[in-house]
Order: C-alpha cells, then sequence, then structure tokens
C-alpha cells in the first residue's frame, strides 16, 4: 500500500512518495494514485502541446486529403488530452475518498483501543472483591507482561529484517503507543465503572483523565521548575526576501543550538500593515537539569500539558518585543517542540494568526479555531507526533492537513545530526526533504494550504532577527515570577 518512488519522480531520492490527508494524524496512503495523477498532467501538457502546434498546421493548411488527415489526428489529440485530464481527476477524487475511509478506519481503531482499555479496567475493578488488591496486581502485572513479550517478539522481527534494534522508530509499535496513551482515560474511567459509550469514540486531552492531567503530573516530577525569569535578547538582524513555499519555510527552522538563538520573527510591511513570520526550534535539551536552557525536556512536557513552558514565554517575550501587534497577521512554523509551542500560541496567545506549518510535533489533539489553517508533516517513524496521542476527530481534525511519509530504512540510512542519531525519522533535514517532495508532487491540499497563506509566500522584502532565549536568576529580593509575559495555566 505504500510502493516505492519510481525513479525520477520527487520521491526518488529515497522513501515513499508523501501521502496527505485531511483529518488529523491520518496517512491517506495515496503514493501510487498521487505518482499517477502527477503523471497524467505531464502526459497532458505535452498532449495540449502537440495539439497546438497541430492545430496551428491545420489552419496553415488548405482544404486536402492532407489537411483531413490532420484534422482527424487533431481529434485525437484533443480526446486524449480530455481524457489524461479526466483520469487526473479521478485519481485525485479517489485518494480524497480513500482518505475518508482511512479516517474511518483510524476512528475505528481508536473505539476499539478505548473499549480494550475500559474493558482491563472494569475487569480488575469487579475482580478486586473476589481475589483482593494482591490478586488486582497480579492480574495487571500479567497484562503488563502480555504487552511486553508482544513489544519484545515485534522488536526481534524488526531486526531480523533491518539488522537493526531500533523499536523507537517500529511504525507499528508507534501506533500501538499512540493508541495507548489515547485510551489511558478510557482505562482510569473503566476502573472507576464511569465510562460511557460516547467516551469510546471520543478524546478530551483536557479531561479529568486525559493526556493533560498526564503531562502535569510528570511535569510536577521534573527537576527543574518553570515560570522563572526569562533573558530574551535580539542577536542577528539582516534584510531577507519573504519565503516563496513551503520548502523555504522549513529551510529558515533555527537549530536551537546555535549561538543565534532559538527563535527567528520576519517583518514584511504592507499596504494593510505589516505581515510577521515567527520560525520556532526544536528541544535543545532531554537533560532534566537543563540549567539556562529554556527549550528543554520540561517545555516539552509541560506543553504536552497545556501548562505554560518556560520555552513558549520565550516564544511570547520575543513577538512582543519585536512589536508584533495583536492585530497584525502572524504565520507561526516550527519543528518539534517548536512546533508544539506553535499551536499553542495560536491557541492562546492572543495573536491574528494566519497559520501554522509545524514540523514532527506531538500537537494531534490540539484543535485549533477554523480561521486558522494548519499544515502538519510527520513521519511514520517519528517517535515525537506519537507522544501527543492520536489525532483530534472530528471537524477540529479534518481541517488539518497531514503530510506524511515512510522514511527508507526508518531514516537511519541517512546522515543526521548527533542530536537525532536515535531518532532520525525525527531529523529537521529529513523533514525538509519530506515537505519539497510533498510539493513537488503537486497534491491539491497541499496546493490549497499554501494558497491559504499566500499573503505570507510573496516575496516582499523585509527584516530578521534571531532571538536568544535564557534562563536567569532571580535578582535578590525578587519573586521569580515568570517575567513579563503571564498566562493562567490550565
Amino acid at each position: 500500500m505504500r510502493p516505492s518512488s519510481a525513479s525520477g519522480g520527487p520521491g526518488a531520492t529515497g522513501g515513499s512518495w508523501p501521502s496527505v490527508g485531511g483529518g488529523g494524524t491520518i496517512a491517506v496512503e495515496t503514493d501510487a494514485m498521487v505518482q499517477a495523477s502527477h503523471r497524467l498532467g505531464l502526459a497532458q501538457e505535452a498532449i495540449a502541446g502537440v495539439a497546438g502546434r497541430t492545430a496551428a498546421c491545420v489552419s496553415a493548411l488548405a482544404a486536402s486529403e492532407r489537411r483531413n488527415r490532420a484534422e482527424a489526428a487533431l481529434a485525437l489529440l484533443r480526446r486524449a488530452d480530455r481524457q489524461a485530464a479526466t483520469a487526473a481527476a479521478g485519481l485525485r477524487t479517489a485518494a480524497i475518498r480513500y482518505g475518508t475511509v482511512e479516517h474511518a478506519v483510524l476512528d475505528g481503531q481508536r473505539g476499539i483501543a478505548a473499549g480494550l482499555a475500559a474493558l482491563t479496567g472494569g475487569t480488575l475493578r469487579i475482580l478486586m472483591p473476589v481475589i483482593g488488591l494482591g490478586g488486582t496486581v497480579i492480574v495487571a502485572a500479567g497484562v503488563v507482561d502480555l504487552v511486553a513479550v508482544l513489544v519484545v517478539v515485534r522488536t526481534v522481527q524488526r531486526t531480523a529484517e533491518t539488522g537493526r534494534i531500533a523499536p523507537q522508530a517500529d511504525p507499528v509499535l508507534l501506533r500501538a503507543l499512540a493508541l495507548v496513551l489515547a485510551s489511558l482515560d478510557d482505562g482510569v474511567r473503566g476502573a472507576l465503572l464511569m465510562e460511557r459509550a460516547e467516551d469510546l469514540v471520543t478524546n478530551d486531552p483536557a479531561g479529568p483523565f486525559g493526556t493533560e492531567q498526564v503531562g502535569t503530573l510528570l511535569a510536577g516530577l521534573l527537576l527543574h521548575p518553570a515560570g522563572g525569569p526569562l533573558s530574551v535578547v535580539p542577536t542577528t538582524r539582516r534584510a531577507v526576501s519573504s519565503p516563496r513555499s513551503l520548502t523555504a519555510l522549513a529551510d529558515r527552522l533555527p537549530d536551537g543550538h546555535e549561538r543565534a538563538g532559538q527563535v527567528r520573527i520576519e517583518r514584511y510591511a504592507g499596504e494593510d500593515g505589516p505581515r510577521w513570520i515567527v520560525y520556532i526550534a526544536g528541544t535543545v535539551t532531554f537533560a532534566r537539569d537543563s540549567g539556562d536552557e529554556p527549550f528543554d525536556l520540561a517545555s516539552d512536557v509541560l506543553g504536552v500539558a497545556h501548562r505554560t513552558s518556560d520555552s513558549e514565554r520565550a516564544v511570547l517575550e520575543a513577538m512582543r518585543a519585536a512589536g508584533i501587534g495583536a492585530d497584525e497577521p502572524v504565520l507561526l512554523v516550527g519543528h518539534s517542540q517548536g512546533a508544539l509551542n506553535a499551536v499553542r500560541v495560536a491557541q492562546d496567545g492572543g495573536y491574528l494568526v494566519g497559520g501554522v506549518v509545524q514540523f514532527g510535533g506531538p500537537t494531534g489533539q490540539v484543535a485549533l479555531p477554523a480561521s486558522v489553517p494548519v499544515l502538519a508533516v510527520e513521519h511514520d517513524e517519528d517517535l515525537v507526533p506519537v507522544l501527543g496521542g492520536t489525532a483530534a476527530s472530528g471537524a477540529e481534525g479534518l481541517r488539518r492537513v497531514v503530510v506524511r511519509r515512510s522514511l527508507p530504512d526508518g531514516g537511519f540510512g541517512v546522515v543526521t545530526s548527533e542530536a537525532t542519531a536515535a531518532f532520525p525519522a525525527h531529523d529537521l533535514g529529513a523533514y525538509r526533504r519530506t515537505i519539497a517532495a510533498a510539493e513537488a508532487a503537486g497534491d491539491e491540499r497541499v496546493v490549497a494550504f499554501t494558497g491559504s497563506i499566500g499573503p505570507f509566500l510573496d516575496g516582499r522584502q523585509g527584516t530578521s532577527t534571531r532571538w536568544r532565549a535564557r534562563r536567569v536568576s532571580p535578582e535578590p529580593g525578587r519573586t521569580a515570577d515568570g517575567g513579563s509575559v503571564r498566562r493562567p495555566n490550565r
């Protein structure tokens, strides 16, 4: 269902042709259809060109047998042109309808996983009076052991296939993990005998037992508390032309390890006022004791928990210091933790967000207003998007355009940075190649999204400023109240 790209196409550099879906993190497996539609489009252009030249020749010929043959050939060419156009359009329609079916299948998977979790929790609760607390613990341990055995068996199978022990990059295990994370609340409600039928088909991350509450619990276990004062200062400023493509947006994403800083803000003047593009780096360190680095593991967990993280505060402070007005359009672009910050700013920041472009972010369950177009790029072998749970369903999920790709050899065959050596599918370079291939494929949903953020991609002149964020120690006698950026926790 996910064929390799034929040589010569945008996906020929490795991996499958990126598939596009409209609905959460759904991978619409339309690689072959996208390729065929693209090639039919090229063939149609060639046929149209030949038909145009033939029509010119027919006009120049006097009435004769030769003109009659030329007219017959022109009629055949025009018929072929129409058939190629019809076939290409049919393939595009089939891809979209196929995506609808995939959406239903994945909704079914979510429902089954939720039902199993609720049944397990409820069974343990019912058995408690019979077998006691100790027996319940034994049964629960048995369930955990069974899952562990299945993971080991799958890992051994994949190791035999690939020659590499890498369960963190196995699409099957990652999909299962996403379903487990999304079903934790159902298991708890089942144990409390509170699960309802509607709970099986909906997922509320902000609910009493949802992923946001789990994230809050984990955040409390981290060593570095959030909310202390930050230093957010500009480091470089230069003239720049606005990007003209989604690939150019990915190319401008900052590397948080650079001295220039984790945030890049571009300003472009227009007749109706300035427009802004904010690029946000991903996680800089996963160390629990990260010192003065706000783009750390604590900020990752707090972002998933929908609590204000130090990295999100740093982004908001940079935007304020740059002079972005609340009524001035802004496009948010982020990778990894930067993607999470982008959707949280769009959700809560109080800015006029004209679009969000995100790469490898744990954001599937974050629903943004209908007025904000969202494009997410994800890899099947990337663990990070999975940590956000399964994607939002319903209208919120359907508005989210998702570009998915399965990387050849899980991405391990491509040179990556040391920081992503164990998780090459999360590498920003890999995401840049994926969005470039998706644009070349010409999928109409990607084209439509690009059109929706077109005012930010007009090539006009502006300025680009990099911003560096650091935690600073409170001054004597001052309270670490989080500086000038304050937003109530949820």
